[in-house]
């Protein structure tokens, strides 16, 4: 059997770095081995909407910059006609939904083995972000149920605000394998000021 490792698995976890402040306001950990998939499509079909809502329990969203959540799956608006989609690896539900695709017009990409998600939170976790990102972060602009493409310490990224189960408000960053690691080695460094946990990923 092939042993499947994450786009981070050299990154020793767990870390513990206590801040300035003898706190730790910041927390990250990789969300490793989602699916990625890139989806394009007419808005306009109602054929093409439906057979997504009906497989993914997801409605796609049509406004610039929105996700939609739905079970254990996420749409990302990346643009008029292309979303990301964001969920389990292995899903009989997407299975289905290639299937209802094929008569559609549409475009199905697997970015699965080229993307990972990186999700930072935490008391402090905008002031690290800010550090390297020109968007407006505040709560009153970027707040539930948005997304953002921007480039955050020289890599493209994709940003969304998510609400972790056990901690709160955090937010997940999509980024190529490729950058990654220097992503989260710029991460990491930048929260060492407020303190910060690296947790094991979770898959």
């Amino acid at each position: 059997m092939t042993t499947q490792y994450s786009p981070l698995s050299e990154f020793k976890t767990p870390q513990r770095q206590l801040g300035a402040s003898n706190r730790l306001d910041c927390w990250l950990e990789e969300q490793a081995f989602l699916a990625h998939f890139n989806l394009r499509g007419d808005p306009q079909n109602s054929d093409f909407l439906q057979a997504v809502k009906k497989q993914l329990g997801i409605e796609l969203p049509l406004l610039p910059n929105t996700v939609s959540f739905g079970g254990k799956w996420r749409g990302c608006w990346l643009g008029p006609d292309e979303w990301l989609l964001l969920g389990p690896r292995r899903s009989k539900p997407f299975e289905a939904l290639v299937s209802d695709l094929s008569a559609i017009h549409h475009s199905l990409v697997d970015l699965s083995g080229g993307q990972t998600v990186i999700r930072i939170g935490g008391p402090a976790w905008r002031d690290v972000l800010g550090s390297a990102c020109t968007l407006d972060l505040h709560p009153r602009a970027f707040e539930a149920g948005r997304c953002a493409q921007t480039v955050l310490a020289h890599s493209n990224v994709l940003l969304i605000y998510v609400h972790d189960d056990e901690r709160g408000e955090a937010l997940d960053i999509v980024v190529r394998r490729s950058f990654a690691d220097h992503l989260l080695s710029w991460l990491t460094d930048a929260a060492t000021e407020v303190g910060f946990e690296l947790h094991r990923p979770r898959t």
